[in-house]
Order: structure tokens, then sequence, then C-alpha cells
């Protein structure tokens, strides 16, 4: 069988290694995989050695033709979505087309779903704007459920859960030591990695108001959290460096640009990390590098004094820093899950009896005391640090337990009319 993966979002690893990983264990069971990717993850193809074809948004339209090129090249059986949820976003809004141009090829689509919209309203924000996305995968007759993030457990409809990323481990001692020690950390300091997205500074210019308001003044916010923490604390920013985190320049390090193998060897090299966005790719793959975390939402709508005196409430009292952040944002702060996005409708239903979420700890983002204390925990509270091992355990003993991914991709293939 050949398969032709789509996998077009930029400025991102995760949707590239969610394709990547199960083009992986399908090669086993002699399942061939052509790629479609933006320039920016052109590395990760080089170095995983499948056949690959580069697009990007400035083709427009045109990206119909090249990626109709490369199925006459590739000839496949079926297209893969390597996620159906981008795929969705980054040809209606990267490339201003309708994402089922698919449909022209004749060929079975088969999707994974990274945030099982099946349980959803289907409803996320873009640039700043409500929209629904496409229903098709309500109605297909089956697509696959990458875990993590989705739960375990999470079949019975038409999608079926298999286990991603099942060559990832914790690095060896040595291996972790001698990282540690070209970051600059030295023995008795804790490492805190602070993960963020290209697409996240974009948003700071280039979103609608309160979006792009969120994506400039919450760094600002989190900086005075992580500067509150042990002056033991070394701090691991991966991706842009945001204005506003102004974390002292004696304790920090900054890897902006990375490859798919770097990001994982930073991960293995902490103690702890830090997600302000969820779904995390960092948390995520942070269960299976048996790394602990902390990862931030705010569920509550902020208008003014009246939802000042509510957060007062919920959380036993503001902080001056808090207080003085609200007073500062223009107009309302609104609840949010995917920061700088909102996305609150479909990633709490992610995380819902999700276990996934026993693995980090979670905290609301505006209750300053709780984000420290937590984060200060899973850097240094041997208790927390253990209990939130066992979990990561317990998690990783369900993956071992779910069926083999080719087995589950060639029942999902087959319901998709694929011929196996």
């Amino acid at each position: 069988m050949r398969l032709l993966f789509m996998a077009t979002l930029g400025q991102t690893l995760h949707e590239v290694t969610l394709g990547l990983d199960l083009a992986a264990q399908l090669k086993d069971a002699g399942i061939a995989s052509h790629f479609v990717v933006d320039r920016y993850n052109e590395g990760q193809l080089a170095a995983a050695g499948h056949p690959y074809t580069l697009v990007d948004t400035s083709l427009g339209p045109g990206v119909r033709e090249v990626v109709a090129r490369a199925v006459r090249e590739a000839r496949p059986d079926a297209i893969v979505l390597s996620d159906y949820m981008a795929h969705w976003l980054t040809h209606v809004v990267n490339y201003g087309i309708d994402p089922w141009f698919v449909d022209d090829f004749g060929l079975p689509v088969i999707a994974l779903d990274s945030v099982h919209l099946e349980d959803t309203d289907l409803e996320v924000e873009v640039l700043g704007r409500t929209t629904r996305v496409s229903d098709r995968i309500l109605t297909a007759p089956a697509h696959l459920l990458p875990v993590p993030a989705n739960r375990p457990d999470a079949g019975g409809g038409r999608g079926l859960p298999y286990r991603a990323d099942r060559t990832l481990a914790p690095p060896s001692a040595a291996a972790r030591r001698e990282l540690r020690r070209s970051l600059g950390v030295r023995d008795g300091e804790r490492l805190l990695m602070l993960p963020t997205l290209p697409w996240q500074r974009i948003m700071q210019t280039q979103a609608g108001p309160r979006t792009r308001e969120l994506a400039v003044r919450v760094p600002e916010l989190v900086g005075h959290y992580l500067r509150r923490l042990p002056p033991e604390t070394r701090f691991l920013a991966v991706g842009p460096y945001l204005d506003g985190f102004g974390l002292p320049s004696d304790r920090l390090h900054v890897e902006e640009t990375y490859t798919a193998g770097r990001y994982t060897d930073l991960l293995g090299a902490a103690d702890g990390v830090l997600g302000l966005f969820l779904p995390s790719f960092a948390l995520e793959r942070a269960v299976l590098a048996d790394v602990p975390g902390l990862f931030t939402v705010n569920t509550f709508d902020v208008d003014g004094e009246p939802g000042a005196r509510r957060l007062a409430g919920a959380f036993g009292g503001l902080t001056p820093a808090v207080r003085s952040w609200l007073a500062a944002f223009p107009g309302p702060v609104p609840p949010f899950h995917m920061w700088p996005l909102q996305w609150n409708a479909v990633v709490s239903r992610l995380l819902e009896d999700n276990p996934l979420t026993t693995t980090a700890l979670r905290a609301e983002l505006l209750d300053e005391e709780s984000v420290v204390a937590g984060l200060s925990a899973v850097l240094y509270d041997d208790g927390v640090r253990d209990r939130l091992a066992a979990a990561r355990t317990d998690y990783r003993d369900a993956l071992a337990r779910l069926p083999e991914t080719a087995e589950v991709f060639l029942t999902a293939a087959r319901r998709c009319g694929v011929g196996v």
C-alpha cells in the first residue's frame, strides 16, 4: 500500500511529527509513504528518509496543482490528513481554498484527529473570529485518534485510538547530564522548559484585538511569575523568546530554531515543562520522555471590577501584580485554553476525563499563587514529582495496551474504502 500524507501546516513541528511517526509504524507492514509538507518542515522529512513534496503559502490556490503532481508521481492508494484540524485551517486561512480539493483525486481520505472533534461543537477561534470547522469528520467512515493527547479509551465512535510516538523514551543519564552541562545547568539547579511557537509571535501583530492583546500581555504576567521561582531555577526557552518574559539573562538559554530531534533532546534534559497552550506538543511528549509539567488555562470571563471580584472569590484573593495586569488590559479578558487563542469548547472537552491531565499539574493562569506554587512543586517537591511520575507510568501502561498501530490503521483504511 502507498500513502500520501498531507501535512502542510508551517511554523510548527506537531502535525508533521504525527505523520512521520505513523508512517514509521506502518513501514514494517509494507506501507510506503510520500509527504506534502511546508518548507518549514523540510528538515524533518530529509532526516526521516521519506520522499516528499514541498509547498508554501506563496502558492495560494496553486497548491492544488502541486499536490496533483505529487499524486501522479506517488500513485497513492489513499490520502492521509496528518491532522484534520490543521489541514482544514491551513487551506482555508493560509491558502484561501476549499480543503476538500483532495477529493478531486478520487482516493479514500483518512484523517488523524488530534482533538477528538467528534465530541465537540466544532467551534474554534481563527485570528480573533469564532469559526465552525468543517463537519466532514462527523460523517467519515473512520478516522484515527493519536494518543496522547486523545484518551486511550476514546474509541466507540468513528474514531480509532492508536499510540503515537512509540519510539520516544527518556534519554540516558549520561546523555541528559552532558546536555544539561552544555546548557549551563549546574548541580543542584533545576531547568524549566518554556515552549513557544512562531505563530504566537505572529498573533502579537496580526490577530483580532483581544487575541492580539493576550499575545502581547500574557508573557509579561508569566515572566513575573517565573521570576518568583527559586534562584536555583534556570529557564530553557524553546521557540521564539517573546517580548515581555523578561527572564534573567544569566539563567536563560534560548533556542529559537531547532530540529525535531533537538526538541526531544531539550525536553528530556529539563526538570519540568510549562504549557501555556493546549493541546501542547511539549506536554504530550513529556509523558513519554518522563518529564513533569504544569499547564495553565483561564476559564474566567473577566469584565472589569465585577470580574476581578469573581476571580478573588474563586482564588481566595488576587495578588497586586494580577490586579494591575487586569486593570491595564484594554477591555474584558476572555477565557482561553489555547493561548493566545480561545478554543474553549474544543479543548475543554478534550481535557474532560482525560488521564493525560493527571500527568501534569493544572493551574488557572490568573491565580498567581497557584501557578508559582505549582511550578515550584513540579521542580522541587519530591512528593509531587513522585506522584506525577506514577501518573505518567500509569498513562504509558495504558498506551502499551492499545492494539498495534498498523492493525488500527488497516481497520480505518478498510472502513474508508481502501482495498487491503
